[in-house]
């Protein structure tokens, strides 16, 4: 195949995934940044912001809050025996209890994007 011919296969393709006529499979994230947070919680807020600019920063990476107040929020709270908030696990693992340092909470995230 020339360079022409792989020019005109790319742009088919773009073409026929903008249309819907081709499905990219969504990728999975390599990095899960949950924040348990309870209502009324000063620093959660905080921690939440943080995880979100991460998210933001870096591809691969999704953040998500998760408040003590839902039944899910508490599931995971018992799962882990989260006694505080603001919480971070990073791929369902606890990493921080309270606020955490921003460059030391990039460094984590940054360690699993490079794992």
């Amino acid at each position: 195949m020339d360079e022409l011919e792989m020019i005109r296969h790319k742009k088919m393709l773009e073409l026929m995934r903008r249309a819907g006529m081709i499905e990219e499979k969504p990728r999975e994230p390599k990095v899960v940044i949950e924040v348990i947070t309870s209502p009324g919680c000063p620093y959660c807020p905080i921690a939440w912001a943080m995880a979100q600019e991460l998210e933001r920063r870096y591809e691969g990476v999704v953040a998500k809050e998760l408040s003590v107040a839902t039944p899910e929020g508490r599931r995971k709270a018992m799962e882990h025996n989260i006694m505080g908030t603001p919480t971070v696990l990073i791929n369902n693992r606890v990493e921080f209890v309270g606020v955490p340092n921003f460059a030391e909470f990039e460094r984590r995230v940054k360690r699993h994007l490079s794992a």
